[in-house]
C-alpha cells in the first residue's frame, strides 16, 4: 500500500468533514464511570520521539489548551488490537498463557521494525502523527497475528472495528468543542507541520498490555513484552 497516499486520503477526507461539520470531540474521556478495557500489541517510541511528538502536542497545546494531548508515558504505536475495549472485559478472566504462545509464535522470526515518522493527519476529533515502515515488517507480523488467532478459540477482535495498516501515533484527541478562532489554529498547526521530520527508530520490543481506550499509563497493565528475536539483514 501507498502509505503516504492513505494517508492525504484520510486527511482530506477529515478536512472535508471539519469544514462542513467543524472538529467533533470524544465526551467519554471526561467520563470518570468509563470502564472499558481491553488487549493490545504496542510499540513505544523512544526519548528523542517522544520530544519530537510533544513539540507538537505543545503548539496545539498553545492555540487550543484544555484537550487531550498525550504525555510521553501513554505515546505508542499500535501493532495491533487484540480486543477492542469493552466494559465487561476482564484480565483475569482471559487465558494469558495460550495469547503469550501465539504471540511468542507470531513474533518469532520478526526483526526490530525501522520506522519513520514524518509529517502529521487528522481524523474529525483526534490529530496523529504519520508513520512509515522502512520494510515489510510490521505488515508481516500483523498478518502472522491475524493468521494465527483465527485458527485459535481465544477472544479477539482483530480488523473488526478496520482493517490496521497504518503506523500512526495518535497525539491529541478533542474532549469539547473547539471555538471557531481554534479550530482554525489547529488547521494552521496541521498545515506548520504537514512535511515536519520527527525521527525515526528501529523499534526492538512489543508491549503486551490490558489498556483503557486511550492507553493511559495509569489504566494500563504491562502483561509481557517481547523481544524482537529476528536480525535485520546486513
Amino acid at each position: 500500500m501507498d502509505l503516504k497516499a492513505h494517508y492525504s486520503r484520510l486527511h482530506r477526507e477529515a478536512l472535508e468533514r471539519v469544514r462542513q461539520e467543524g472538529f467533533s470531540y470524544d465526551p467519554l474521556l471526561l467520563d470518570s464511570t468509563d470502564t472499558r478495557k481491553g488487549l493490545t500489541l504496542l510499540l513505544r517510541p523512544e526519548e528523542h520521539l517522544k520530544a519530537a511528538f510533544s513539540g507538537f502536542v505543545d503548539a496545539v497545546r498553545q492555540v487550543a489548551p484544555g484537550h487531550h494531548g498525550y504525555p510521553p508515558s501513554d505515546m505508542h504505536l499500535t501493532l495491533m488490537p487484540l480486543v477492542t475495549c469493552y466494559p465487561e472485559f476482564r484480565l483475569e478472566a482471559i487465558d494469558i498463557p495460550a495469547y503469550r504462545q501465539l504471540i511468542a509464535e507470531a513474533l518469532r522470526d520478526i526483526p526490530p521494525i525501522p520506522v519513520a515518522f514524518s509529517g502529521v493527519f487528522a481524523s474529525a476529533s483526534c490529530l496523529m502523527v504519520q508513520g512509515f515502515p522502512g520494510n515489510a515488517y510490521l505488515e508481516q507480523s500483523r498478518e502472522n497475528l491475524r493468521r494465527l488467532f483465527k485458527n485459535s478459540n481465544l477472544e479477539q477482535s482483530l480488523d473488526k472495528r478496520y482493517r490496521l495498516v497504518t503506523a500512526h501515533c495518535t497525539l491529541v484527541r478533542f474532549q469539547k468543542p473547539l471555538l471557531d478562532t481554534e479550530a482554525a489554529a489547529v488547521l494552521a498547526i496541521l498545515e506548520r507541520f504537514q512535511d515536519y521530520f520527527f525521527g525515526c527508530q528501529h523499534f526492538e520490543q512489543v508491549e503486551f498490555v490490558c489498556n483503557d481506550w486511550y492507553q493511559r499509563q495509569k489504566n494500563v497493565t504491562l502483561v509481557e513484552s517481547f523481544v524482537l528475536p529476528g536480525k535485520n539483514p546486513v
